[in-house]
């Protein structure tokens, strides 16, 4: 098994190649970013599970919107890892906004903090060759693997059954800690590239946000094809 000393999932590599000048935070005129993305299908391979409507959500970052690729939405897989995305992926690419390191992210609904990473220590060299070892004897679909690949997280679950997790975080945002309560739209931290192999390989050029929505222990979309999952995200997002 795997020692669970870091606190994070996600995605990283969806095949985007972004060259943009990055700012520190939100302030300021937004660059113009030029990218180009690879796009593919989803390989998500799942039975299909009853779709729970899921609405009440606002986007986690100022001014963005669904990404366009559909390698960006959960279930495309992740090649690195071998295993399937579990949310969306919010680059400075494809979507409405600037986002940069260190870029805010607020909560996008109001609920309560049930983790924060503030012990998270950063993925090493020696700790990636360890998990990519494990991953080609065949253990992708370790959760502990997964969870690392994800960097520092927080959590916030919404009382009714649905939990939002924010992954690939740079910091946490002050006061922000398990048991609080907090309200739709509230800083509760930053992005950055935490988790990715490239945090450690080629430092902030994966850089992004990774959300996403669990509901019950699935996640939403799970084991639905692209444009099925494109509007269930659309719908949690309506409000």
């Amino acid at each position: 098994m795997i020692s669970a000393a870091f606190g994070g999932e996600d995605t990283s590599s969806p095949n985007v190649s972004i060259d943009s000048a990055r700012g520190e935070g939100t302030s300021g005129p937004a660059p113009t970013p030029t990218a180009t993305l690879t796009r593919s299908l989803p390989t998500d391979t799942p039975s299909p599970t009853p779709v729970r409507e899921v609405t009440g959500f606002a986007y986690p970052l100022e001014g963005a919107c669904l990404p366009e690729g559909d390698n960006l939405l959960p279930g495309a897989q992740r090649e690195y890892r071998k295993a399937i995305h579990e949310g969306l992926d919010f680059y400075d690419a494809d979507n409405c906004t600037f986002i940069g390191l260190d870029t805010e992210v607020l909560a996008a609904k109001a609920g309560t903090v049930i983790r924060a990473d503030r012990a998270y220590e950063d993925l090493t060299a020696e700790r990636l060759a360890e998990l990519e070892e494990l991953i080609a004897s065949g253990d992708a679909d370790d959760p502990e693997i997964e969870d690392t690949f994800r960097g520092r997280q927080v959590w916030i679950d919404h009382g009714d059954g649905t939990v939002a997790r924010y992954a690939h975080l740079d910091g946490i945002a002050d006061g922000i800690d398990v048991g609080v309560e907090v309200e739709e739209g509230e800083l509760i931290a930053y992005v950055g590239d935490s988790g990715t192999p490239e945090s450690v390989t080629d430092p902030d050029t994966e850089v992004h946000l990774h959300f996403e929505v669990r509901v019950g222990d699935q996640y939403l979309g799970q084991g639905r094809p692209p444009d099925e999952v494109r509007r269930l995200y659309e719908q949690a997002f309506s409000h």
